[in-house]
């Protein structure tokens, strides 16, 4: 039986980089809404918009990774059944333990009864949509494209033709879906579904097939038949992404502040773009860094091991440090308020799932599975991979 593949470990720097701009969309939305006409409404927007890559990025290495590991290696009925076993404990348990948590909260702190009939009714069609909460969308997107991964890799190893070009292929079945939910079909909450995110997946397809090839056009200009053309093909990468994330702002500051309304798909078009090219560029940063020990790369990689829980933990800090709001209406004070939530959602989720990860084997049931040496306390060298939605034992 052929070895597993060597772990990619600068993935954690990645992750840390997705997490971080998880946090700050969520820390900064309700400034979006309720500071229009302060003096820093454009900060508050911008880092709102520009942060939108997050669980973007996520999706794409759930796929990257699964791709990675298993594209260059028989899949067999035991590797399926081990691959849904190991989704089901590590992924759908914690989706549904903190569904039921997030949902409860949220039903009291909104005032409702304890009427657990009424709570039932409630409670099961929001969790079989995802919208028990509203960042359990994601796991329940990621729960979809494992369903659709046996199949999807058994055309792509079948068919490699295909693969070759699965990026395009997934691009343009996003863009039918889009276009014909825009002119028909009017999907109800759009976005909980995988055909939303049908480019991101077949991004981290490719990457995950094809990484060899990836890595060195990402890291290399010196080896390269045409150096020049490499540094260019980086500097247009780089510009596309920057270029696409400023109009992208633009256009939510202009619907925001300005009531400037354009079509939807335009909105759609440039943070397609944005997210997609944020992906290729967060992974040439990771490799660039390597395994260098900088203390705030060390912080993004741990950040990055213990992200899953992080995204699950912080929506509740949130929620407590919103309800004291500092009575004021100055402009630097409700700022240093609204960084504040960010530092907490950021150290508080940490703490919480670091703490709680030591506690035993059993908090997988929490949180996923965490690497072994991470979970006894040991630093590893070099970093151990893990992620949010992504790796469990193959």
């Amino acid at each position: 039986m052929e070895e597993k593949r060597a772990k990619i470990t600068e993935i954690d720097l990645v992750r840390g980089f997705a997490m971080m701009g998880v946090l700050m969309v969520h820390a900064t939305s309700f400034a979006t809404v309720q500071m229009r006409g302060d003096d820093f409404f454009g900060l508050y927007n911008f880092l709102n918009i520009f942060s939108k890559v997050g669980t973007t990025t996520f999706i794409f290495l759930s796929s990257f990774v699964l791709f990675y590991n298993y594209y260059h290696r028989p899949f067999r009925g035991r590797d399926l059944a081990r691959f849904f076993k190991n989704r089901l404990m590590y992924i759908l348990v914690p989706y549904l333990l903190f569904s039921v948590l997030f949902f409860t909260v949220a039903w009291y702190h909104r005032g409702g009864e304890s009427d657990l009939p009424a709570m039932l009714d409630s409670f099961w069609p929001k969790l079989a949509t995802g919208k028990s909460y509203t960042h359990l969308y994601f796991i329940f997107i990621n729960i979809q494209f494992y369903i659709l991964f046996p199949l999807v890799l058994m055309l792509l190893k079948r068919f490699r033709s295909f693969a070759a070009v699965c990026v395009l292929v997934g691009i343009v079945l996003q863009w039918l879906f889009y276009i014909g939910n825009d002119a028909w079909w009017d999907v109800t909450n759009r976005n909980s579904w995988s055909l939303s995110f049908l480019s991101y997946y077949f991004l981290g397809a490719w990457f995950g097939i094809y990484y060899e090839r990836v890595k060195a056009w990402l890291t290399s200009a010196k080896q390269a038949a045409s150096p020049a053309r490499r540094r260019l093909g980086w500097f247009a990468l780089w510009v596309v992404w920057l270029g696409a994330a400023l109009i992208h702002i633009g256009l939510r500051y202009n619907q925001r502040l300005l009531g400037m309304e354009y079509h939807p798909l335009l909105y759609d078009a440039f943070w397609n773009v944005h997210t997609l090219t944020t992906a290729v560029v967060m992974l040439q940063v990771a490799l660039h860094f390597g395994n260098k020990r900088a203390w705030w790369l060390n912080g993004f990689r741990r950040l990055g091991v213990y992200s899953f829980g992080v995204y699950l933990v912080h929506p509740l800090v949130l929620l407590v440090y919103r309800d004291y709001p500092p009575q004021t209406e100055n402009s630097w004070l409700l700022l240093a308020w609204y960084a504040g939530g960010f530092v907490s959602a950021l150290v508080v989720s940490y703490i919480v799932v670091y703490s709680i990860s030591r506690l035993g084997s059993w908090t997988w049931i929490f949180f996923g599975k965490l690497p072994g040496s991470l979970r006894r306390g040991r630093t590893p060298s070099p970093p151990v991979p893990s992620q949010p939605v992504t790796k469990v034992s193959s």
